[in-house]
């Protein structure tokens, strides 16, 4: 008899860990590893090997399914490196000038939709001139990206702010101490700057 209770737990484990691999393994579709981030964005963007892939996950869009972003270094165009195809490239939240054959060290890469979005953040000032990621807050630990779930505080207080805010958000520290809220619009990704109070 104990040996059959015995059994019936060990299977029962078994059973419950099964249904928590089927879930990590489903979310394991959308997200992607280091190696595969570069098969998802094309060669030209590699996983900064500085953190983890995916850095973070949450619903922006809200259609109930995670999404995955990604901190990664973009390397310059070349005929060996390449963005995908699919990929939409967001230049002027972060930064003033569109991303063109440079690289640059860090940047922002998001996978949204089951795969079916991919966004690349870019931070490019002007020639001369240190990108947004370069800054200083960007080189240190932790780095000042945070995921704000809906219904938490932090969501509350930018939603107050900003009603198009609908969804997960990401929050994005400035050298100012101001943090900023990146938010899916429906289209694209938009970017919420509170107005500093005196």
């Amino acid at each position: 008899m104990k040996t059959m209770i015995s059994t019936v737990k060990r299977l029962g484990s078994l059973a419950l860990g099964l249904v928590f691999l089927t879930a990590f393994g489903s979310f394991g579709a959308e997200a992607a590893s280091p190696d595969n981030v570069s098969q998802l964005f094309g060669s030209r963007v590699q996983a900064n090997d500085r953190f983890a892939a995916p850095f973070a996950t949450g619903d922006f869009d809200g259609d109930g399914t995670p999404d995955a972003v990604y901190l990664v270094t973009i390397l310059p165009q070349s005929a060996e490196h390449k963005l995908a195809a699919d990929v939409t490239v967001i230049s002027k939240l972060f930064g003033l000038a569109p991303l063109g054959p440079r690289g640059e060290s860090l940047a922002l890469a998001i996978l949204q939709d089951g795969g079916k979005r991919k966004f690349l953040l870019t931070g490019y000032q002007s020639e001369g001139v240190s990108g947004y990621f370069e800054s200083p807050i960007w080189s240190g630990i932790p780095v000042p990206l945070a995921v704000a779930k809906r219904g938490s505080k932090s969501f509350a207080e930018f939603q107050q702010q900003e009603k198009k805010i609908r969804h997960d958000i990401l929050v994005v520290g400035t050298e100012a101490g101001i943090d900023t809220a990146l938010y899916w619009t429906g289209k694209s990704y938009a970017i919420f700057r509170p107005i500093e109070e005196p």
